[in-house]
């Protein structure tokens, strides 16, 4: 017969095999148990975040657009920028040619300053002319007055030698007195007409040396010899004269051609990178004075005006920093708050360049963020693309 197996043993056996297998199974609940717990924390962060975080509801990049109208009335002659279009600066945008009544006028103008040139251009011719007879004049007289002082000089010795005699025969009683007070007063009248010649010729060489170094020709030295009446012939100051005339008609000319012209033609060349957005003329289209040719956008001054809970900007100022989230692009780009508004644009009403935001029954802050230039130039100009903006 066969001993029955020990109730005991195998019960020890039993325990024994449970005891190792919970000594392998244990690590693993206890890592499941603290992954677990590391999971249940990082879900309960980020709802926090989620929750804290100032999000805008809706943001829209917007700019200012600018109205442009016709200054003249006339015909569309170019359009090389349609709606929808970007335009560098100096990029021709719109011109347009004037009616024919300024185009007229234009041309009226600008034939009547023609012919005063043309005028002008023949006194010059007779300016030099008389301008080289003068030089030639001034340069004979002055050889004359000098040949003259000569002269003058050579007779003032002579009767200087003759007092000189006349003054040694009177002591010696050869002669009377008469004779040498007459040779006397020959002497001294001599004398001053000599110092008047010198004072003579010394003001014509001024006169010659102005008239050489004139930048104008001699015309300004000719002008003030008034008081030498032979140089200023009726003829030359006909001509000055009439010189001067012309001059000042030339500037009134100047000015109404400078009319005639802004009258005759518009060209639209903005300053600045741009795009248009709306255009209601063709080439070929007749415009009047003050009529909307187009709208365009200024690509560097570009915004983003973005909705946000009221109660999430309480604590926000002027010149905060924000983050910009565009669409189809990784990161952000920083911005800062302009200013504050109502949730309806300006004084209630919905303007051209302001973002349109969905209506809500609740209460809603629109902030004003401005973007950097650097910005503006990646985004391409997009007006009314949609952002995110986070605080």
């Amino acid at each position: 017969m066969k001993p029955l197996p020990s109730v005991s043993g195998d019960l020890r056996s039993r325990a024994q095999q449970l005891a190792k297998k919970l000594q392998t199974q244990l690590p693993e609940q206890r890592w499941r148990r603290w992954a677990g717990a590391g999971l249940l924390l990082l879900v309960v962060v980020t709802g926090s975040t989620l929750m804290l975080r100032k999000r805008s509801i809706e943001a829209y990049v917007t700019a200012d657009v600018i109205t442009i109208e016709s200054p003249i009335d006339g015909v569309v002659s170019k359009e090389e920028i349609t709606a929808g279009q970007l335009f560098k600066p100096g990029e021709t945008v719109i011109a347009i040619n004037a009616a024919r009544d300024n185009a007229e006028q234009l041309a009226e103008k600008e034939q009547e300053l023609s012919d005063l040139e043309a005028e002008m251009s023949t006194l010059k011719d007779e300016l030099r002319t008389y301008e080289t007879i003068h030089l030639k004049r001034l340069q004979a007289d002055v050889g004359q007055q000098e040949r003259t002082l000569k002269d003058l000089e050579a007779q003032l010795k002579r009767y200087s030698e003759q007092t000189s005699n006349y003054e040694r025969l009177v002591k010696a009683g050869a002669i009377s007195d008469d004779r040498l007070l007459e040779a006397r007063s020959m002497r001294d009248s001599l004398r001053q007409r000599v110092n008047n010649q010198v004072q003579l010729i010394s003001q014509l060489k001024v006169e010659l040396e102005a008239t050489q170094a004139s930048p104008r020709g001699g015309l300004g030295a000719i002008s003030s010899s008034s008081r030498r009446m032979e140089m200023m012939e009726v003829q030359l100051v006909r001509i000055l004269s009439r010189t001067k005339e012309l001059q000042k008609q030339q500037l009134v000319l100047e000015r109404q051609l400078k009319t005639a012209q802004a009258q005759a033609h518009f060209t639209y060349r903005p300053r600045f990178p741009g795009v248009v957005l709306t255009s209601r003329y063709s080439v070929g289209d007749e415009v009047t004075d003050g009529s909307t040719l187009l709208s365009v956008v200024n690509c560097n001054d570009l915004r983003v005006e973005a909705l946000f809970e009221a109660s999430k900007v309480k604590d926000l100022h002027i010149g905060q920093k924000v983050r910009i989230r565009w669409p189809r692009q990784w990161g952000t780009t920083p911005g800062a708050i302009v200013s504050f508004r109502g949730e309806q644009g300006v004084n209630g009403l919905e303007t051209s360049g302001v973002a349109k935001f969905r209506p809500a029954h609740a209460d809603r802050t629109r902030v004003l963020i401005s973007i950097p230039r650097s910005a503006q130039n990646s985004q391409e100009c997009r007006l009314g693309e949609r952002v995110s903006i986070d605080i």
